[in-house]
């Protein structure tokens, strides 16, 4: 069962970073595109493998053609069969859970499945799930945390010159300039 977002655990646990970089990451507006589904941080597959493309083709532009170039390793997307099939295969939460990380609560409590407006289907007491509905679902209700943009290269930052210092006289400078003044001052 293939359900094409990631959480945050995920992604890392993929890329083999802590989850304090993606956070970090995240805070300076910096890596892949993200979306907030209520308080969770999402990736979409779509925007996580463009990232890797595209950080694939930044590195074989930074090692040039005889270097070694890191390989993307992307797992294609299954696709349905036809897309009736898509529609008609329905899981229950459990499956839910365990394919979009999302809480519990969400798909057992009728309650929060009403306040969160999650598509269901009530079937003679079972509740049944379509994963293709929730997707479109997850569209809907969340929010682009940033829009990927292309990035220059940053530049180091330089500080100008500072200007020499002003030449301090010296003691003896300063004894012969004050016996100067007196010596003027009494003749």
């Amino acid at each position: 069962m293939h359900y094409p977002v990631m959480t945050e655990r995920q992604l890392a646990a993929r890329w083999k970073i802590s989850l304090k970089t993606l956070r970090r990451w995240r805070s300076d507006n910096e890596g892949p595109t993200w979306h907030k589904l209520f308080q969770y941080v999402r990736y979409h597959e779509a925007d996580i493998l463009g990232f890797e493309r595209q950080s694939a083709q930044h590195w074989s532009a930074i090692l040039g053609d005889g270097e070694r170039v890191p390989k993307v390793v992307t797992r294609p997307q299954e696709q349905p069969e036809t897309e009736e099939d898509a529609g008609a295969f329905y899981v229950t939460a459990q499956d839910v859970i365990e394919a979009t990380g999302l809480p519990k609560h969400w798909f057992t409590t009728p309650e929060y499945r009403a306040r969160k407006q999650v598509p269901h289907l009530a079937l003679v007491g079972s509740i049944r799930f379509s994963l293709q509905a929730l997707w479109e679902w997850e569209q809907n209700h969340s929010t682009v945390g940033r829009s990927p943009e292309p990035k220059a290269p940053r530049q180091p930052d330089t500080e100008p010159e500072p200007a020499p210092p002003s030449r301090v006289p010296l003691w003896h400078e300063l004894a012969r300039e004050l016996d100067r003044e007196q010596f003027d001052s009494t003749s």
